[in-house]
């Protein structure tokens, strides 16, 4: 499914933090790897406390000594360096369809050196335009230890839109023989969305009626997708919880001690995330695992 890799680096340790995640997955989906710098007009002399690199020539030599390094671990890579006319996060993401890449890898720290510009840049510059996924990795906790893929979790919504997590969790776990985790979180009363709250407090009664109701339908829709997934010889379990969506995906993570989330969303951020209930950047921004995040469209739910 994942043959293409796209990894900008800033030349930093922590923006490296990224490579032993890409050199796991890189290796179980036999993908290749371009690494990417992109050189900033006027670029700092100095990222995240070490040396930045400041021009085209800089760039190239690190590029180039990364990229044997990968080779010599039997990882096809080459590398590209660009200017960054167009701002660095819009030059990542033209360069992965350039470069027709079809996973894009980043710390939260790498591309730009400011993690609240690079997160909050990233559902809304381009998972919203939906064509590449994204793996988004905290750098601090993948500094200095290695990246084993055995257990994924994959959070669902009991409806076929975000089964596209599903479809790409499925394939990291076969061809890494991770473990396969669903969870399927249904709210309570009061860890509806803004946009739900109202109606619960006016009806709560109806509205919890409606809420049991969606957790029978879930424990049926995660049997049916669990065997399914058997059938295929993949070991897979699943798990409905109860109350705010966000924090019982993390829960389970940690629960399960899952090596990487694969979730679907809308791309939503910043208020219109707070007012459709999007989940993905609550859990992006606490998880302390890598998130694989692909793009859906459609019709959201209503949470």
């Amino acid at each position: 499914m994942f043959q293409h890799f796209l990894i900008p680096l800033d030349g930093s340790q922590l923006a490296e933090s990224i490579l032993p995640v890409a050199q796991t997955l890189a290796r179980a989906c036999h993908a290749r790897v371009t690494l990417l710098h992109v050189v900033e007009p006027a670029a700092p002399t100095t990222v995240h406390g070490q040396a930045h690199l400041l021009n085209a020539a800089q760039a190239e030599r690190y590029l180039q000594e990364r990229a044997a390094e990968l080779t010599r671990q039997g990882i096809a890579a080459d590398w590209h360096v660009d200017r960054a006319e167009r701002g660095v996060v819009q030059a990542i993401f033209a360069h992965g369809l350039e470069l027709h890449a079809d996973l894009i890898l980043l710390t939260d720290h790498g591309a730009s050196g400011l993690r609240g510009r690079l997160l909050g840049s990233i559902p809304q510059q381009v998972l919203q335009r939906g064509e590449i996924p994204v793996l988004l990795v905290r750098a601090e906790a993948l500094q200095h230890h290695e990246f084993r893929c055995e257990r994924i979790l994959a959070p669902l919504d009991s409806s076929a839109l975000y089964e596209a997590a599903l479809t790409a969790a499925g394939e990291i776990a076969r061809v890494s023989g991770a473990s396969l985790h669903l969870i399927v979180v249904v709210p309570t009363v009061d860890a509806l969305s803004p946009e739900r709250a109202a109606t619960g407090t006016i009806l709560p009664s109806s509205t919890r009626a409606v809420l049991d109701l969606a957790e029978a339908g879930a424990r049926q829709y995660l049997d049916e997708k669990i065997n399914a997934l058997r059938a295929r010889k993949l070991d897979a379990t699943g798990y409905v919880a109860r109350g705010d969506v966000a924090t019982k995906i993390l829960d389970c993570a940690k629960t399960t001690r899952a090596d990487l989330i694969v979730m679907a969303t809308h791309g939503r951020a910043g208020l219109d995330a707070f007012w459709s209930g999007s989940i993905a950047p609550r859990v992006v921004k606490r998880a302390t695992i890598p998130i694989l995040l692909l793009r859906v469209t459609g019709v959201e739910p209503v949470r």
